[in-house]
């Protein structure tokens, strides 16, 4: 999709990957979260259960924040919790959620680091993609730690692991259907 990538990281509902690829796209560092789905698509869906809200109406109210409440807690139960006390303490839900959308970017950048950082040109795909305001603070942090690179996402991002799954199960037919005449 887009060949000059060095950078992915990939948000789904479980995981968050980064990889950092060759420039034949040949897989030189790969991270995954190692604990739980904090930080991922399920932590999301958990704030809106909690907030009573669609999975789809996060991304919009957090872009109407004016300032981003920091949020402290990583673990998804924790930060339901946390979410109820900023809410008795008074502070706006646009601004919660514009922190809780910040936390999982931040938890999201400790594994880009150690797989090695942000390269031009980065990629981010999964399901998380399609969020703006998860986008918004991806575009700020890596700016902030990295300065300015090219980022890529495709309308389609929920799709790219399947896309890449057969991509690579297409090659390797084609391949074996070459070895297989050679043989022959």
């Amino acid at each position: 999709m887009y060949p000059g990538t060095a950078t992915v990281l990939d948000i789904g509902g479980q995981d968050t990957k980064a990889i950092q690829v060759d420039p034949a796209g040949i897989v030189e560092s790969f991270q995954m979260n190692d604990r739980c789905a904090a930080g991922c698509g399920r932590y999301l869906g958990y704030i809106a259960d909690e907030m009573n809200m669609g999975l789809h109406e996060l991304g919009p109210m957090a872009m109407k924040s004016t300032k981003a409440i920091r949020i402290n807690s990583t673990c998804t139960v924790f930060a339901g919790a946390e979410l109820r006390d900023r809410l008795s303490l008074g502070d706006k839900r646009e601004d919660i959620m514009a922190g809780l959308h910040r936390a999982i970017i931040l938890r999201a950048m400790s594994i880009l680091a150690r797989s090695g950082g942000v390269r031009d040109q980065f990629t981010f795909t999964g399901g998380v993609a399609k969020n703006e305001a998860a986008v918004r603070s991806l575009k700020e942090l890596v700016r902030e730690n990295y300065g300015e690179v090219t980022l890529n996402i495709d309308p389609d991002s929920i799709f790219t692991g399947a896309l890449g799954g057969a991509t690579f199960a297409w090659r390797a037919v084609v391949e074996e259907g070459k070895s297989a005449e050679a043989r022959s």
